[in-house]
């Protein structure tokens, strides 16, 4: 068996070029993916703090809306418990008034008729 012909140094020094081309090109993607990952995760970041910021602008509303809700709802609870309190004293007065009897347990003020207003001066 023969043995094969080496080379020419040409070929062997464009091999060697061409190794050492491909090698710097891959680095060089390499490096433009990992520049570009870096880009994308910082963008993502600003993205998710944008959100972040609109989602706590709603939930500061909403607890605005909610306190001024609960604040509403307390004021009508006041107001049932004073209709509630009337109610029971006009229930309470029209029986003493069916009764035809005053009790003493009103207050005095209740117990005499309203006084009149004065008539305007000339008038009387």
């Amino acid at each position: 068996m023969q043995q094969p012909k080496p080379l020419p140094e040409w070929m062997r020094r464009a091999g060697a070029g061409m190794t050492a081309t491909v090698a710097v090109l891959f680095v060089v993607l390499l490096v433009q993916v990992r520049l570009q990952s870096n880009r994308i995760q910082q963008l993502q970041d600003k993205v998710q703090t944008l959100e972040n910021a609109g989602d706590l602008e709603r939930t500061n509303a909403l607890e605005e809306q909610l306190r001024s809700t609960v604040e509403r709802l307390q004021g009508m609870e006041g107001l049932e418990q004073a209709v509630q309190r009337l109610s029971a004293e006009q229930a309470n007065l029209k029986l003493q008034i069916g009764r035809g009897g005053y009790d003493n347990s009103l207050p005095p003020d209740l117990l005499r008729p309203p006084a009149l207003p004065k008539l305007p001066s000339g008038l009387e």
